[in-house]
């Protein structure tokens, strides 16, 4: 946290006068800090969806949604891959992101005190991955993940992940892989991919390019169901925190106060709101501190392994 100026005189006895100026002073600062609220915000957001223009579309509903709330325009700017929102965000081209865990860690060892949350989804606090298999596997649901690697031995099968920076994904399938089997995805399988995002893995698995996949639920359950049918569920994963929608603190507290409530007001009442939901698999927003992901910042600094 920065810690507020001291006066360098200590001994200095304020008179009437010197009160008078000193509230000058506070009165010129609080007008320099208004003055610094900015014309307009950008919101970016981590590109797990490989549709650029369905993004472009949702999260521009979501830039509309906070605009009207806070009498500012908001913008929604794409970017093509996870670690260029983290770039964004603490650089100060954009003023607010929609990131994974992995990358909300990211962005707090860059940022450290200069990230804060706003909100995230009622989903996002007890979130989960799907590992899917293509049929001709032969594979149905599996209890562990040790069995997936007892099935998958010699077969020559490749898997596929979605992004690298990915949180349910990549990092966290990874982990669990790890935990259950003693080993690591490039020991067992063939080749070992990374797709970009959730649903070009998925058609990936379903089309037979590779046998196995990791993905997050909720881009799972919004396919269509023929897709599924050809990409099943095999594991689904213990639950885990995931997304949220992060800011620069020198937004200031009143403006990130206004935006922290225009998000969770956000419900199906009205058309925008019903459709940046139904895109984001969520009935609703919630509250959440920052340091809610702190567990992900202290699993990157731990050097697990997360592949390639």
């Amino acid at each position: 946290m920065h810690q507020p100026r001291t006066a360098s005189r200590r001994g200095f006895l304020l008179s009437t006068a010197a009160l008078a100026v000193a509230g000058t002073l506070g009165l010129s600062a609080r007008q320099t800090q208004a003055a610094q609220r900015p014309e307009k915000l950008i919101i970016t957001a981590i590109p797990d969806d490989g549709d650029a223009d369905r993004m472009r579309e949702n999260f521009g509903a979501l830039a509309r949604l906070l605009g009207k709330a806070v009498g500012l325009p908001v913008e929604y700017m794409h970017v093509e891959n996870y670690a260029a929102s983290v770039t964004a965000l603490a650089t100060g081209r954009a003023h607010i992101a929609w990131l994974g865990a992995v990358t909300t860690a990211q962005a707090r060892m860059q940022m450290g005190d200069a990230l804060t949350v706003l909100g995230c989804r009622d989903i996002d606090k007890r979130f989960v991955s799907y590992f899917i298999a293509n049929p001709a596997t032969g594979l149905g649901t599996l209890s562990t993940l040790g069995e997936l690697a007892q099935a998958a031995a010699g077969k020559g099968w490749s898997f596929t992940f979605g992004s690298k920076s990915s949180t349910s994904g990549h990092v966290m399938p990874r982990k669990f892989f790890m935990d259950q089997t003693g080993s690591t995805p490039e020991k067992v399988f063939r080749t070992v991919a990374y797709s970009g995002s959730h649903d070009v893995s998925l058609r990936m698995v379903a089309d037979g390019t590779h046998q196995i996949g990791a993905l997050n639920y909720a881009s799972w359950d919004k396919a269509d169901a023929a897709l599924k049918a050809r990409a099943p569920i095999i594991y689904k994963t213990p639950p885990y925190i995931d997304y949220a929608l992060a800011a620069r603190t020198d937004l200031g507290p009143e403006l990130l106060a206004a935006l922290r409530s225009a998000l969770l007001a956000i419900d199906g009442s009205t058309p925008e709101g019903a459709q940046l939901l139904s895109y984001l698999k969520a009935g609703r927003f919630v509250g959440a501190e920052v340091g809610e992901w702190q567990q992900y910042v202290e699993l990157l600094e731990s050097g697990l392994d997360i592949g390639g």
